[in-house]
């Protein structure tokens, strides 16, 4: 009888940890990062995932994978998800040092590239906020979104193009 009562509560809380576990961390503690594509790890929430292992391989494992499979790991900044015609906004401060050619283009998996910005500025032109937007009739998938200075890339984002139902 003891011995039944024992594999009951056993099995109890594996069901109960499991529970938790499908309820993971990152997105838990970060919902907004749901559907980012990759990026730089957060350490707390792996370790906070990692945990789970305390609790059994099973509760830990199913933990990694939905944080991973969601995106909810990662920490912002890496990647970016947006819809085709969205705007969005560079924030550049201050004054251009020299004269410069500033481009911003999105590249698609295929090789194909479009032009979201190609401005000549001028030393001393205050730059500002540059509010940009996506081509209203880009396919969903990923994509580079580049900037770069006198044909010198600058920076790179990965950038996720959703579709009207995601």
């Amino acid at each position: 009888m003891k011995r039944l009562l024992k594999h009951k509560v056993l099995a109890l809380a594996l069901l109960v940890a499991l529970t938790f576990a499908t309820i993971n961390c990152g997105v838990l503690l970060h919902p907004e990062r749901k559907g980012q594509k990759g990026g730089n790890i957060d350490p707390s929430a792996l370790v906070m995932d990692c945990l789970w292992l305390i609790a059994g391989v099973v509760p830990g494992v199913v933990a990694l994978v939905v944080d991973f499979a969601t995106g909810g790991i990662y920490k912002p900044g890496m990647a970016m998800n947006m819809s085709p015609g969205q705007a969005f906004t560079f924030r550049l401060r201050g004054e251009a040092p020299q004269s410069a050619e500033v481009a911003v283009t999105i590249q698609g998996q295929d090789g194909r590239v479009v032009s979201l910005l190609d401005r000549n500025l001028t030393q001393g032109e205050v730059i500002g906020d540059m509010t940009l937007s996506l081509p209203a009739d880009l396919d969903a998938g990923d994509y580079s979104l580049s900037m770069s200075v006198n044909n010198n890339p600058n920076a790179q984002w990965s950038l996720h193009v959703a579709s009207a139902q995601e």
